[in-house]
């Protein structure tokens, strides 16, 4: 990035009053990656100059501190210059780009509501759905609803970071580990219950975890190069 507007980057936020954990939490990114584009180490993808263009409430020209052409200013003389023809080149359609900041903004407020609620009431539902099985849930040893209705209260935390992973498209924000407890332990303890042992060889499925990371993370950064 242009080491001047990593500078005026690194100013406009100083200006407005924000930290750079503040306008992290703001843009959905992390501390470091404001970091860099202060540092000039990396740059903004569109849609993170499209955010801090809303942020800060200015457009995109603004943000980057290009220069607004107009008409000469009244009272100057008019200087009649060699004619230059230049290849044309698209404006950027301003009214679209804020259109679409208003809409990921937006969108970024739903996902925040959703996952609020979730949060807030997931755990009385879990517990309300735990009391059920272990009341209703009957196996060949006794009540199986006890044993693995515990496992339900992993349900709130797989289905919030689901959300905010399909929303911001960032599945390393998706709780896959929980995922795997869950589904582990569920066919575990259902399989003793029914004489089945589960337990061995599924373990393995925990060595899918690592590579889960280390392949969401290799396709992310690639598609953050493009």
């Amino acid at each position: 990035m242009n080491i001047e507007i990593a500078n005026r980057l690194a100013e406009l936020r100083k200006q407005h009053g924000y930290s750079q954990e503040e306008l992290a939490e703001k843009l959905g990114v992390s501390r470091q990656a404001i970091s860099k584009w202060e540092c000039g180490e990396s740059s903004p993808d569109t849609d993170n100059l499209i955010a801090l263009a809303k942020v800060y409430g200015m457009s995109l020209d603004e943000l980057l501190g290009n220069p607004v052409s107009g008409k000469a200013k009244a009272g100057e003389e008019e200087v009649i210059e060699p004619e230059v023809v230049e290849p044309e080149v698209d404006e950027p359609d301003f009214d679209a780009i804020e259109e679409a900041v208003s809409e990921q903004v937006e969108r970024k407020a739903s996902v925040r509501v959703v996952v609020g609620t979730i949060n807030a009431t997931g755990g009385l539902v879990a517990l309300l759905a735990y009391l059920l099985l272990g009341f209703l849930w009957k196996g060949p040893t006794g009540n199986l609803g006890w044993a693995v209705g515990w496992t339900l209260f992993l349900v709130p935390v797989i289905i919030s970071t689901f959300i905010q992973a399909v929303a911001r498209r960032s599945w390393s924000r998706f709780a896959y580990p929980i995922l795997i407890v869950f589904v582990y332990c569920g066919m575990g303890i259902i399989g003793n219950a029914y004489g089945i042992n589960l337990w061995h060889p599924y373990w393995c499925m925990f060595i899918t975890i690592p590579i889960y990371y280390i392949a969401v993370n290799a396709i992310e950064s690639a598609l953050k190069k493009k």
